[in-house]
């Protein structure tokens, strides 16, 4: 890595793994046990793609090796499950249960799966990042009318639902997350088509994360 910004880049994915750390830590207030322990999958799932992005960045010929490929792309599940417990969580829609929020989100998680198991990926040169994994063929389509269907779903609906929420510590966790996913949609959908800068993506999914932490924690602190 001899370019000036390459060091700043391991520094922004230091700093991502260290928020999706703390997102984590939130997680161990959540019930049922088996929601505890997919969260927690999701968040190695989001650490391994920034571990994946610095061999990547620090190999003299960085490995094009199935497993490093797929993970680039695992915060397509890392973040979008837990934002969808994050919202019910914050919620507390009585009609809302563990499993029924799961059965919602498995259209996505199917999705979801199909890119990164199934997805044509090409490796593309970077003097900062080194390699990075690009999606090609269909998997982009998918990947992206995924995202934004997601997106736009947890948006209209947390902004429907927050006109209802008496709790100004809820609200306002509620609408840092929105604000936060909204960021991450707009990243999202640019990093899908392949247009992209050296590292936007990562200022998107730190405040994501921060986000869920701080909706976790006063979903915790504040039930409603």
């Amino acid at each position: 890595m001899t370019h000036p910004l390459a060091g700043w880049y391991l520094f922004w994915l230091g700093l991502a793994t260290g928020a999706c750390g703390l997102a984590m830590s939130a997680y161990r207030f959540v019930s049922p046990r088996w929601l505890k322990w997919l969260l927690w999958a999701s968040g190695l799932l989001v650490m391994s793609r920034y571990l994946a992005m610095a061999l990547l960045a620090t190999g003299a010929q960085p490995p094009a090796t199935w497993l490093l490929q797929r993970v680039w792309f695992a915060s397509a599940v890392g973040l979008t499950f837990p934002g969808a417990v994050a919202l019910d969580q914050l919620v507390r829609h009585p009609a809302m249960t563990p499993k029924k929020l799961l059965t919602r989100f498995s259209p996505f998680l199917l999705a979801y799966a199909l890119v990164l198991l199934l997805g044509r990926i090409e490796l593309e040169s970077h003097p900062v990042i080194g390699a990075r994994p690009r999606l090609v063929g269909w998997a982009v389509g998918v990947l992206a009318c995924a995202h934004a269907a997601f997106i736009l779903g947890m948006l209209g609906l947390g902004f429907l639902l927050a006109k209802k929420l008496p709790s100004t510590p809820i609200r306002l966790a509620l609408a840092g997350l929105m604000a936060a996913y909204a960021y991450l949609g707009a990243d999202g959908l640019l990093l899908a088509v392949g247009r992209w800068y050296p590292w936007p993506f990562l200022y998107s999914e730190i405040l994501a994360l921060l986000a869920l932490w701080l909706a976790f924690d006063t979903a915790k602190q504040h039930p409603l």
